[in-house]
């Protein structure tokens, strides 16, 4: 695998979903199997995913060297978050240094595919009607 197929496959799986209304990507290769990804999707009720990729290729298997997936409301408040950031609340977790912030709680998880994110988000989406389009 390439670092351009997996940059494909991550735009597929976002073209799938029906809740997004907005997009916007970076992407930096950092050599030639290496490549830092940024991203913000906005959905249909307001609410934002930013993300973070900084991934390396070997093979066919792609390495998570750093991420960070942060939903929150349209003020901004957080829905959740997994990230591996190094956070000493998080220490004592099985899964450290992966986990999931909540607006309550940090949890145990390890870093879930990007199309389980999105389905996560859909659910919490689905009462929300979409609206019709000019």
């Amino acid at each position: 695998m390439q670092i351009k197929d997996y940059l494909n496959k991550l735009l597929a799986v976002i073209a799938e979903s029906s809740f997004i209304e907005s997009q916007n990507f970076s992407f930096e290769e950092r050599h030639p199997s290496a490549a830092y990804i940024t991203g913000s999707i906005t959905f249909i009720n307001g609410s934002n995913l930013n993300f973070k990729e900084f991934i390396i290729i070997k093979s066919e298997s792609v390495s998570f060297l750093k991420y960070a997936y942060h939903y929150s409301a349209k003020d901004k408040s957080l829905i959740f978050r997994y990230d591996n950031a190094l956070d000493p609340k998080a220490r004592n977790l099985s899964t450290y240094p992966e986990h999931k912030h909540t607006s309550k709680e940090l949890v145990c998880a390890g870093r879930p595919l990007f199309k389980e994110i999105l389905k996560e988000i859909s659910e919490l989406l689905q009462d929300v009607s979409v609206p019709a389009r000019k």
